[in-house]
């Protein structure tokens, strides 16, 4: 975390070889509000190969006159001041210009609240209304909204994450803007789209955040998750964790959508909670042993939050400790041993008798040593010949 004292050096260097220079944007917002903030955003008149020449700043973003400081867990982010060209994919502008003054600069930005800024003498300016927007707790777009969210689609869903972060309403215009240009997000990377969902899960109003999704109709584009977002809308009372808000939602969806860029792991793991919770059956040690407990704990919290079953994590932790076998390699009779006793070929036959030992001594029908697994292939051998 990051205080504007941080960074004072910056702005004062700069001012010192004759720049003008503002903190400007979350920093200025965090201030106020009397927060950290993770990174400090400073804007100035200085063109970017000036400011490389005074501070070991690296060219982050240059096409948009961006240069970053990086810090020990945050970042310093200095802009030229500047208006954006035309936007032509929702997201990004084709060709940036730069302007000769800081008020200029903060109109092109997204929301009131993160278009203040402060001088070296924490002068706050505010060219936008966004010092009032923060008293009345108030998340308003600069300037018109609809124009705001042509530009850039992704500021539809920043609007709700800092709903989520702050517990802010979000201004009348701005949430019309918002629900009418909802179908903008289908334009933006899914990569981004993800990442900003995981930040409004993350953040502590996420219930609120939520709510906003429900009725803007925002999660009616953002796939698989309509159902879930209304369901824990109209029952929770607390905020979910990021797996149980994604299993939960899949649950009633029915599916994963292929559209979310999970890794491969969480992707499976959704895969088969939506798989088990669906089954509306309670978990066996069959489950515990096939799925893993880390799979089957998520799949009941889900079931419990569903009304399907009761919550059990102590109880499956419990009866996970004591399997009989925890994975294949504990069965006390092996493929080999199979092979030897019965003087037959390998085949897909193995793997399946392997599979119904597992299943008997799981179910406690066989104990796990050798001699009573042999004892049961031989006799169920014997009966097979008759």
């Amino acid at each position: 975390m990051a205080t504007i004292k941080d960074a004072m050096y910056v702005l004062r260097t700069l001012k010192k070889f004759k720049y003008e220079a503002f903190f400007v944007g979350g920093c200025v917002r965090d201030y106020l509000m009397k927060k950290d903030s993770n990174d400090i955003d400073i804007t100035t008149n200085a063109k970017p190969h000036e400011v490389m020449k005074l501070f070991k700043a690296k060219p982050t973003g240059i096409q948009y006159g961006t240069v970053s400081i990086p810090k020990e867990g945050y970042n310093i982010e200095i802009t030229t001041y500047r208006k954006d060209g035309v936007y032509l994919d929702n997201r990004h502008p084709e060709t940036v210009e730069e302007v000769l003054t800081v008020e200029e600069d903060v109109k092109r930005r997204d929301f009131t609240i993160n278009g203040l800024v402060m001088n070296d003498a924490m002068q706050i300016f505010d060219h936008v209304g966004g010092k009032d927007d923060i008293k009345n707790k108030m998340i308003r777009a600069i300037g018109n909204p609809e124009e705001r969210f042509n530009e850039d689609a992704l500021r539809i869903l920043r609007a709700v994450y800092f709903q989520a972060k702050l517990g802010f309403q979000i201004e009348k215009e701005t949430r019309l803007a918002m629900e009418l240009q909802k179908d903008l997000l289908n334009n933006i990377a899914k990569e981004r789209v993800l990442n900003e969902t995981l930040k409004i899960l993350k953040a502590p109003q996420q219930l609120k955040a939520l709510k906003t999704l429900d009725t803007t109709g925002l999660s009616k584009v953002l796939p698989g998750l309509d159902k879930g977002v209304k369901y824990i809308v109209d029952t929770q009372k607390e905020p979910l964790f990021i797996d149980a808000f994604f299993a939960l939602c899949f649950t009633l969806n029915g599916s994963v959508p292929s559209e979310w860029k999970f890794s491969n792991v969480a992707k499976n793991k959704y895969e088969k909670v939506v798989e088990l919770v669906n089954l509306r059956k309670p978990l066996s040690d069959v489950d515990l042993f096939t799925y893993g407990l880390e799979i089957c704990l998520l799949a009941n919290k889900v079931s419990f939050l569903l009304n399907y079953t009761p919550f059990q994590k102590t109880a499956l932790e419990n009866r996970f400790e004591t399997l009989p076998i925890k994975s294949s390699v504990d069965l006390k009779f092996r493929a080999n041993d199979l092979l030897k006793l019965l003087n037959r070929k390998q085949g897909a036959w193995v793997s399946k008798y392997i599979d119904e030992l597992t299943v008997l001594v799981l179910e406690k029908k066989i104990d796990n040593n050798a001699d009573a697994l042999k004892a049961y292939v031989l006799k169920k051998e014997a009966n097979n010949e008759k």
